[in-house]
């Protein structure tokens, strides 16, 4: 009555036929559609908490779409953006209360690396979602093997499609809110006598941000080509290349209530369709540093990698995946003062023993005094005219001026600004194999490895501005300041094996595994210390278990565990931060256990309800020696500790209903995530909320298709209040602020949007083979919300505190696609 688990091909995407007889998907058989795909959208077969979102779903999105944001459908996932479509500064993304840095995510098995804004890389920039056919999202721990240095709390992976069988090409045409335009176009030529199929695509994309007078802009243009080698048997060979460019002025943090405005631009609670940032020039840089257009990020990424699939013997299969990926990109950001190497020279090496050069600020000109040698000095006479105090030079925009000695106003020369640009580079090589052979009928053994070898740069460089009356613009020649030139060297190294027995009929299925990670990296930075900082950390043996038992035709429950691994983080090493504390930081680890039932009927209904509880461990904490610090100079110090954890535990269930003119889905989680432990220099108390991660969300899609040509979607999303900062903290850093900051919570929301599409029958004018005309609404109703918390952007407490980026709001899309 039982048998083992067929794979079969779905288009271009392998699918999991779950509870269908072996023989009859190898004979090709007829498998009811509405029982494959609820199957896999509730992860059947898998022994561990695991979600799937197939084709069709993401074919009803929004063409351009950050395939992140498809992760709002998963139960115990939250992901916003400022933006509707994209965004890197602002896109946020929780899972069972871990933040992005600690999910691990990979594109067709090839680890994406860091998911950082900037100094790392969104997933999006490493495929187009025109080619993107599915979307495995593990909320535990992801399969074993998974390569990732940071997967604490879950692991997804986006699927790209193969070439086409046919030959034959695409166009999709969009337009929308706030400027979208995108243009995407694809070639197949189809598969040769060779065996031979590839394809080559193109997409280009704009939109402008949405607060104010719309004066941000976000281009990207992105190549694609893959080609395929059917090898015969079953075996392949895939070759990949993706190429990727964007610039982005994106959106910046706001504060909640007015009592922090001091520290912000804007407040949610003041006006919830702005984040301070302004839309026109005024020549004076104290404004103009809120100026949209003088902050944003540029990115040049390119990933190339090799699938080859070589079957042997009856059931034996091996998978070597060679893969580099290549960044070049910069962040820079407009300020209203010049920042001066007080030896007058732009790069200052530190000498053995020695300490960095200290640097001075300066927002006017005349402000200071050089000696003969270029040194700067303060001039002797200290005067404050009436209204000239400390705080009303803060106000001017002149940061940290009131530590140093001042000309009378009178005396004061033109303004300064100059441009912070942070340049990044990325060169990552790596290789993932595996074999994999049944022993006898019941018995699947699995053998891998992953290594990697990356090398990065971060540079921080200051160029004067030309002229601020005019413009932010600079030219190279006018870099007078380096802060920080950054070098990191990586060395990672995994190994697994897994043992998947099946039992009792094929009833019991048993995984047995285990990973074996190592992780060693380099760090210089000369402008800051002399030498090189090492560290080396090891997993151990990282425990796997699972274990799925099928009741019936219908029913089946299953049980995982698994420890799993993060590598200590770059902060530790940066600046004078791991001079406390490279000695004695261990890795993050967490455990994860999760347990649950799944229900799936021959008429496409189907539920599965999932219990999960995860303790993170030895959480690396900020222990600040200087929170006042300039972050941006060299006079910030801070230390690292590991300290505390996390617990989280909760609830989630999933619903589906599908039959021929309709389909319904829904989920609903509820996640208990806390401290474990006081931090105080966080300002962390035992059982305290975890930032951002809401204790009770929920999802629920309605689909109506009263024929082939017409499909009608609407869908709510609703995200419960999360903290927003740790607790109660007194207030030591605002002056004129209150005495104590309570501890904030981001309101609840629901958002509402709708998806209409219609695929005329036949050719359009004779010319396309498959038309479709698709219009999107997010956020239907205007609501206004809080999408997340930036809790990684800050430093010290309370300033790590109440950093939030507004919601996307009422955005519309209309898409033309044509096949031919």
């Amino acid at each position: 009555m039982y048998s083992k688990l067929g794979v079969i091909a779905a288009g271009s995407v392998a699918v999991l036929q779950c509870g269908v007889p072996a023989q009859a998907q190898e004979a090709g058989e007829a498998v009811p559609t509405v029982v494959q795909v609820t199957g896999q959208v509730l992860g059947k077969g898998e022994a561990r908490a695991n979600s799937v979102i197939d084709q069709a779903v993401i074919a009803e999105q929004p063409a351009g779409l950050d395939p992140l944001k498809l992760l709002a459908r998963v139960p115990g996932m939250q992901v916003s953006s400022s933006d509707a479509l994209t965004g890197s500064f602002s896109m946020r993304l929780s899972m069972r209360g871990f933040n992005k840095e600690q999910i691990g995510i990979s594109i067709d098995g090839i680890p994406n690396g860091s998911t950082l804004s900037n100094g790392g890389t969104m997933p999006n920039r490493l495929l187009d979602p025109a080619n993107l056919v599915r979307v495995d999202a593990s909320q535990t721990a992801g399969d074993l093997g998974t390569p990732s240095n940071q997967a604490l709390g879950g692991y997804i992976d986006f699927k790209t499609r193969d070439p086409s069988r046919e030959r034959g090409g695409e166009v999709e045409l969009s337009t929308g809110s706030f400027g979208y335009q995108r243009g995407f176009v694809r070639v197949d030529t189809g598969k040769s006598a060779s065996g031979t199929s590839a394809y080559l695509d193109y997409s280009h994309e704009y939109v402008r941000t949405w607060p104010g007078d719309e004066s941000g802009r976000n281009t990207r243009r992105h190549i694609d080509a893959r080609v395929l080698q059917d090898l015969g048997g079953g075996s392949s060979l895939r070759a990949t290349v993706s190429y990727n460019k964007f610039s982005d002025n994106d959106y910046d943090a706001v504060a909640l209530l007015a009592a922090s405005s001091k520290l912000y631009k804007a407040t949610f609670y003041g006006d919830p369709t702005t984040d301070g940032l302004t839309d026109h020039w005024t020549g004076n840089p104290a404004i103009d540093q809120n100026y949209r257009g003088t902050r944003g990020i540029n990115s040049e990424d390119t990933l190339m990698h090799i699938d080859w699939t070589q079957r042997f013997g009856d059931s034996g299969k091996l998978t070597v995946k060679p893969y580099w990926h290549k960044q070049d990109g910069n962040g820079w950001f407009y300020v209203p003062y010049v920042q001066l190497p007080s030896n007058g020279l732009v790069y200052s090496p530190v000498a053995a023993g020695g300490k960095p050069t200290a640097v001075v600020q300066e927002c006017y000109q005349n402000q200071y005094q050089r000696t003969a040698s270029g040194a700067l000095i303060p001039v002797s006479a200290i005067s404050y005219p009436s209204g000239s105090s400390s705080a009303s030079l803060a106000t001017a925009g002149c940061p940290a001026a009131a530590k140093y000695a001042m000309n009378p106003v009178a005396q004061w020369g033109a303004r300064e600004a100059s441009t912070r640009r942070s340049d990044n580079a990325i060169d990552r090589k790596g290789a993932l194999a595996e074999v994999s052979s049944m022993l006898g009928e019941y018995q699947r053994i699995r053998v891998g490895g992953w290594v990697e070898r990356t090398t990065r740069d971060k540079d921080r460089n200051w160029f004067a501005v030309t002229d601020p009356i005019v413009s932010g613009a600079f030219k190279d020649s006018a870099l007078y300041s380096i802060t920080q030139d950054r070098h990191y060297s990586s060395n990672t190294a995994m190994a697994y094996a897994q043992d998947k027995v099946s039992l009792m009929d094929n009833r019991l299925q048993l995984d047995l595994g285990a990973t074996y990670q190592r992780f060693k990296e380099d760090y210089s930075s000369p402008v800051e210390f002399n030498g090189v900082r090492t560290l080396e950390v090891s997993s151990r043996l990282l425990p796997k278990l699972a274990a799925l038992y099928r009741v019936n035709d219908d029913w089946e429950v299953f049980a995982s565990g698994s420890k799993n691994f993060s590598a200590i983080p770059d902060t530790v090493f940066e600046g004078t931060a791991a001079v406390d504390s490279k000695n004695g930081i261990k890795p993050e680890t967490s455990i994860n256990k999760d347990i649950g039932v799944r229900w799936t009927s021959d008429n496409g209904y189907g539920a599965a309800l999932t219990a999960y509880k995860i303790d993170y461990r030895d959480r690396i904490s900020i222990q600040n020696g200087n929170p006042n610090g300039d972050i941006f100079s060299r006079d910030a110090t801070t230390t690292f500790a590991n300290q505390g954890g996390i617990s989280s535990q909760g609830v989630e269930l999933t619903l589906r209903a599908s039959g021929a003119s309709y389909e319904l889905y829904a989920n609903a989680s509820y996640n208990d995530a806390h401290y474990v432990g006081d931090t105080p220099a966080e300002g962390i108390k035992a059982n305290d909320p975890v930032l951002g991660a809401p204790r009770r969300s929920a999802f629920a899609e309605a689909t109506w298709k009263p024929s082939e040509a017409w499909r009608l979607t609407a869908n709510a999303h609703y995200v419960g209040e999360a903290a927003g900062t740790y607790g109660d903290l007194p207030n030591t850093v605002i002056t004129g602020g209150p005495a104590v900051y309570p501890r904030q919570y981001m309101p609840a929301y629901t958002l509402v949007g709708l998806n209409f599409s219609y695929k005329p029958s036949g050719s359009l004018f004779g010319y396309g083979s498959r038309t479709e005309f698709a219009v999107n609404v997010d956020n239907l109703f205007d609501r206004r919300y809080l999408g997340g918390v930036g809790a990684e952007l800050t430093s010290s407490s309370p300033l790590t505190t109440g950093r939030y980026f507004l919601g996307s709001p009422r955005t519309f899309y209309a898409t033309m696609r044509v096949k031919f």
